[in-house]
């Protein structure tokens, strides 16, 4: 077993009604490393990484983690087994804080009724400083960039402690600046050992080639 391989999908393939998007794929993704996917739309890039993250059921093929071979039903299951992913269309609340979009769906709890917000402004507020981010935990995300909230997107996936982040698109829309600022933050979680799924469109190749050494 090739204990540098974080994991492997074999022979993937899954067909909707009248489209076979995905027929027999495969790769492996190194620890610690940039993995890119560049394709056309409609190549199926998207519907390889939501098998990935349990929201499409593959037709058939095997996927490994660590080399072991697992199941991925559900969102929930994908997150269990460290994988974390950020879509091209954030999925976010614009009219709640950062806090409560980092810990939506998984609230926590003092005792057995209580939400724990103390706790996680103060986690919010931890994770920020760790990752060198600045903003405030009770800031709206309505009143961020694009930019800023797909690094709270990052952040999110972070305090899942996520060993394999998939990124769809992220440089879609947002300027050259922060695209750059994003690489940067991309290698820091790399050098930490976190192995990256980065679908792009062809024009940023010329960065992701110095991610991927």
């Amino acid at each position: 077993m090739n204990t540098d391989i974080k994991l492997e999908v074999k022979n993937i393939s899954k067909t909707f009604p009248g489209v076979k998007a995905l027929d027999d794929v495969s790769f492996r993704l190194k620890k610690g490393s940039v993995h890119v996917l560049c394709g056309e739309n409609g190549a199926g890039k998207s519907t390889l990484m939501k098998v990935l993250d349990g929201i499409y059921h593959p037709d058939s093929g095997e996927i490994y983690i660590d080399g072991e071979k697992v199941q991925i039903h559900s969102p929930m299951d994908a997150r269990a087994h460290g994988i974390a992913m950020i879509f091209q269309e954030l999925s976010y609340v614009p009219d709640m804080t950062i806090a409560e979009n980092i810990f939506m769906g998984r609230w926590k709890k003092k005792g057995n009724a209580k939400l724990d917000w103390k706790g996680m402004y103060e986690e919010t507020e931890k994770l920020m400083q760790q990752e060198g981010l600045s903003y405030e935990p009770h800031t709206l995300l309505r009143s961020l960039s694009v930019a800023d909230i797909q690094l709270i997107e990052i952040l999110k996936a972070v305090s899942f402690d996520a060993k394999i982040l998939i990124m769809d698109e992220p440089t879609s829309s947002i300027s050259n600046k922060e695209v750059e600022f994003l690489f940067r933050k991309i290698e820091e979680l790399k050098n930490r050992g976190v192995s990256i799924i980065y679908i792009s469109q062809l024009k940023w190749m010329r960065f992701l080639e110095l991610l991927m050494r």
